[in-house]
């Protein structure tokens, strides 16, 4: 895998790359980044619980997280989000041409990701990792919304199969793809590539 390859069209399409060995220094990067006391939007990230993010920066920062607050307030929650110094997530695929794939059911979280906050932070592991557009999609579709069917309990045939049916059930999380190609407008996107298999 070429990873100088992969920086270099991160870097030309405006996207901030770093790439670190272990969740350790990934963390270490993020409070390096984030001023203290900085209000942090959450995703939902399965690679974001692995590294245990929560509990290295809990007393340094604001944290919205919807694990932290009742699921009556979630609604609010994800608005708050948008309005946070930083939005920390993962993505479903990051292409070798410096592109991230992504495909959600409720959107809050790509939402935030082009929209929401002037900061985000992108944290992925090496797995994420694609040749292209196309098999990013495939990979959202056959390796992260199965297993996220089952975390989720969604009442999807890809939860019992293990693989994407292309359904029309109404608990689909396949609701909306979003390639982002650069940065949107007035936004700086920090993208953590770990060297270890996180998340799905």
């Amino acid at each position: 895998m070429q990873l100088d390859t992969l920086e270099k069209n991160l870097k030309k399409r405006g996207f901030v790359p770093f790439f670190v060995k272990d969740s350790s220094q990934a963390i270490q990067v993020i409070k390096e980044l984030i001023p203290k006391n900085s209000s942090i939007g959450f995703g939902g990230s399965v690679t974001v619980d692995q590294i245990g993010l929560l509990d290295a920066i809990k007393d340094d920062y604001k944290l919205l997280h919807r694990s932290l607050y009742d699921i009556e307030y979630h609604k609010k929650l994800y608005k708050e989000m948008m309005d946070a110094d930083w939005y920390i997530t993962s993505t479903n695929a990051l292409t070798m041409t410096g592109e991230l794939v992504n495909i959600d059911g409720r959107a809050n979280r790509v939402a935030s990701m082009l929209f929401g906050p002037e900061n985000i932070l992108v944290v992925a592991g090496k797995n994420k990792i694609v040749a292209d557009i196309e098999e990013g999609i495939r990979r959202c579709r056959d390796q992260a919304a199965p297993p996220n069917a089952v975390r989720l309990d969604k009442k999807t045939p890809c939860k019992v199969t293990g693989k994407c049916e292309y359904c029309f059930s109404p608990d689909t999380m396949c609701k909306a793809t979003v390639i982002q190609h650069h940065p949107t407008s007035g936004k700086n996107v920090y993208i953590i590539v770990i060297d270890q298999e996180l998340g799905y």
